[in-house]
């Protein structure tokens, strides 16, 4: 699985028009297959953060995503931040889950 992070810092007064450019990716690429999961939030404490997070099952989908001209309006977003956005990219190999949370604090206990 592949994990793009994406964090935005908008000019105070158009965090909402990012998050509307990112909404509309989202909505467009909810339907792909190899599209795991998409989220927008706007983060509280970070003068309008806008975090903007996408899951895909391969790196190949990922690039493709990467070319398309639908991820050019996710770079027209980015532009729009008042400093640096912040860009990073994950490849996941294992995947962990309550079941993790639980085996550690069991073995903290022992």
């Amino acid at each position: 699985m592949f994990i793009s992070i994406i964090k935005i810092y908008p000019p105070t007064g158009s965090e909402h028009t990012i998050i509307d450019v990112l909404e509309s990716v989202k909505v467009a690429i909810a339907n792909l297959p190899d599209c795991l999961e998409c989220s927008v939030a706007l983060e509280a404490g970070e003068e309008g953060l806008v975090s903007y997070m996408e899951q895909w099952s391969t790196r190949e989908a990922l690039d493709r995503h990467l070319q398309s001209p639908l991820y050019g309006r996710v770079l027209e977003a980015m532009e729009l931040s008042r400093a640096l956005p912040e860009m990073s990219f994950f490849e996941v190999s294992r995947i962990g889950s309550l079941e993790l949370v639980v085996g550690v604090r069991v073995s903290a206990i022992d």
